[in-house]
């Protein structure tokens, strides 16, 4: 029996859909502030029906503001609300959703994004005349590291890294003692997990942003991790002094925002020892848009590509912006060009990751 075609959307059902597309992207702020203000976490302690002067107590937070942000997820079917008695309250299934841990994905961090990418809103039009600048700088977007610093954490699993769940003997490396590089570690949250979880073992974050390496730096001193050293450096130039110098290389969500994705392989391969590892995490998609349409966080990825993965690299002189979404083959043909091979590369369970684990080619 042949299948029925969907129905053509007609004029009103299209101003219909951008109405209520539109509605939930000014909800989806409300929900940013209510998570990073910790509005959901107060309603969370309180754990029964609370006024709005209790919730802003137990927030810590200016009760007209509480009030008028109660209002609108009230109304956009986010929060219950109880007229009689002027009491608000959600359930704890639904609270978990937006403050829990993996087993949620990160809701609540992961919307907080949109507020922090909106940042760069003026410098986005202005690029996009001809006459206008090549990108966006990163000090534009102040927020925007520590958002995906938080999101980051979908990587761990009790503090262990989940990438790492299926390389027993790369584990046994670590436990052992091994010197390790993170390159791109933004706010450096990956490689101070990996320094905590592996002791014995040496490590190195590397960023091109020097007021966030300085950051984590401090942090690194202030837990007295004596095994993790932060430094500023470009991933396309690194030191020639660390030819040969790393059993492990990472790359966490990071190559695609590389001016110069190729240079910077090209350099993995120059500092990574002859029977180490390169393990790259990066977007899952495909580079060709075509083979995307099927994948329901394409819009959120691409959107996030215009607002700020793609300008940061086109910032830089010679920066080829290839996006958030530039896709697995164009990766994995960038990885054989830099004389690197990929063995093999497969999703990371939660996230809209994927990991792929490469050798160098002697």
């Amino acid at each position: 029996m042949a299948s029925k075609e969907k129905p053509a959307e007609t004029d009103e059902d299209f101003k219909a859909r951008i109405g209520n597309m539109m509605t939930s992207g000014f909800l989806s702020i409300g929900v940013a502030i209510g998570s990073a203000a910790g509005l959901f976490k107060a309603m969370s302690r309180l754990g029964k029906p609370a006024s709005c002067s209790e919730i802003a107590r137990e927030a810590n937070k200016k009760e007209r503001y509480v009030r008028e942000w109660l209002a609108s997820m009230v109304t956009g079917n986010i929060i219950d609300y109880n007229p009689d008695k002027e009491t608000y309250f959600m359930s704890p299934s639904r609270l978990q959703t937006l403050i829990g841990g993996r087993e949620h994905g990160y809701i609540g961090r992961w919307v907080q994004l949109i507020p922090s990418i909106c940042l760069a809103y003026d410098e986005i039009l202005h690029c996009m005349e001809p006459d206008g600048p090549a990108g966006v700088p990163y000090s534009v977007y102040k927020a925007f590291h520590g958002v995906i610093d938080g999101i980051s954490s979908l990587r761990f699993e009790g503090g262990f890294p989940v990438f790492l769940s299926n390389m027993e003997d790369l584990k046994t490396k670590l436990d052992s003692g091994i010197t390790v590089c993170d390159i791109g570690c933004g706010v450096g949250r990956d490689v101070f997990d990996l320094a905590k979880a592996f002791p014995k073992s040496t490590f190195h974050g590397v960023d091109i942003a020097e007021r966030i390496i300085q950051e984590a730096q401090i942090k690194a001193d202030e837990s007295d991790l004596s095994n993790l050293t932060y430094h500023c450096y470009d991933a396309a130039r690194l030191p020639e002094d660390w030819s040969d110098k790393f059993d492990l290389v990472l790359s966490t969500d990071s190559l695609h925002d590389q001016a110069r994705p190729d240079l910077a392989l090209k350099e993995f391969h120059k500092v990574l020892k002859s029977e180490g590892y390169l393990i790259i995490i990066d977007i899952n998609s495909h580079t060709k848009l075509g083979d995307n349409l099927n994948n329901p966080s394409a819009p959120l990825l691409y959107t996030i590509s215009l607002m700020h993965c793609m300008p940061v690299s086109l910032y830089f002189d010679g920066g080829l912006g290839y996006g958030t979404m530039w896709g697995m083959e164009k990766l994995i043909a960038l990885i054989d060009n830099a004389k690197l091979t990929c063995e093999r590369h497969f999703p990371l369970e939660g996230t809209a990751e994927r990991v792929f684990i490469c050798r160098k080619i002697l």
